[in-house]
């Protein structure tokens, strides 16, 4: 029996099929849109449930196509096996996957609740691994696509970052090894590796500075990167085969990227510095080290 890719089926009878996770809002939305514009058939899958219904009946209503919401909480197995089996009923079949919902978190290791380093962990890298446990025996049919979201920061590791450094550093790893266990299943596998862009994802931040979301936001809200320009670039990339998906960086990210490659003695250098700048600035008794440090503040504005 002849097994067809997701993109080889004549368009005239066949359309694609594409699970979203977080896809209430954010760049889940975006991603929502691209591929409903595209004629794909979404699922939001959300636990937003006002916003969700909302979204399936605009996009049904714009693009003419079989877009619906379901309820979702990716840290239970239940409702990701719930979701299978409706989405296997309904459209007897998934040609995408993607692992979109997060969390933000920020907090020094010592004072950076356990629980709430935990809930990072469950929600940012536990949530995909769920999904992917019980969908990629659907996309194995399909030879379909696989699309994880993870962050600049499972490439680049902060200080005062543990809890979500290890959460999208897990989600990188996780999906580099997927990339050669399902190749011979014919599934593309991406990973998205964004930095900051206009998004909602301070609002459900969990932060041992009080100030932390405020700051996460402005962060968000300063970039002149849009979700919708990061939703192409995935849907474009990820039919292409690309592996790392760097939508949604600039150019010191990337730098700084094949820095750490490359040069990874002059990385960890620059890093230690960053960290007693930042040091620095909550401690103004503190006195900067020497001249890289000085020279490293001058830049900083100019390239962080």
């Amino acid at each position: 029996m002849l097994t067809l890719s997701c993109d080889e089926y004549p368009s005239a009878f066949y359309v694609k099929r594409i699970l979203i996770t977080g896809a209430a809002s954010g760049l889940g939305l975006a991603l929502a849109k691209k591929y409903a514009s595209e004629g794909w058939s979404v699922c939001i899958a959300d636990i937003q449930d006002e916003e969700g219904i909302k979204v399936a009946a605009h996009l049904n209503e714009e693009y003419a196509s079989d877009c619906f919401f379901q309820h979702l909480d990716i840290t239970s197995n239940a409702q990701w096996q719930e979701l299978v089996a409706l989405i296997s009923e309904r459209w007897l079949g998934l040609d995408a996957l993607v692992n979109n919902a997060g969390v933000g978190a920020s907090g020094d290791i010592d004072t950076f609740s356990i629980k709430d380093f935990q809930w990072t962990v469950d929600i940012n890298l536990m949530g995909a691994v769920k999904g992917c446990h019980v969908c990629v025996p659907l996309l194995k049919e399909s030879k379909g696509l696989l699309i994880n979201v993870a962050s600049m920061a499972g490439l680049l590791h902060m200080g005062s970052m543990s809890a979500y450094n290890v959460s999208k550093a897990g989600m990188v790893a996780f999906s580099e090894g997927l990339l050669s266990e399902l190749d011979p299943y014919g599934i593309k596998v991406s990973v998205v590796c964004p930095t900051f862009f206009q998004s909602n994802l301070a609002k459900s931040m969990r932060s041992d500075n009080p100030d932390a979301a405020k700051i996460a936001a402005r962060l968000h809200a300063a970039t002149g990167i849009t979700a919708e320009s990061i939703a192409t670039k995935v849907y474009n990339d990820s039919r292409n085969g690309k592996h790392y998906i760097l939508a949604g960086t600039r150019f010191s990210d990337r730098t700084i990227w094949r820095l750490k490659r490359f040069l990874p003695a002059a990385y960890l250098s620059m890093m230690k510095s960053n960290a007693r700048l930042q040091f620095a600035d909550k401690n103004p008794s503190y006195r900067e080290r020497g001249v890289f440090e000085r020279v490293l503040r001058s830049l900083r504005a100019r390239i962080l």
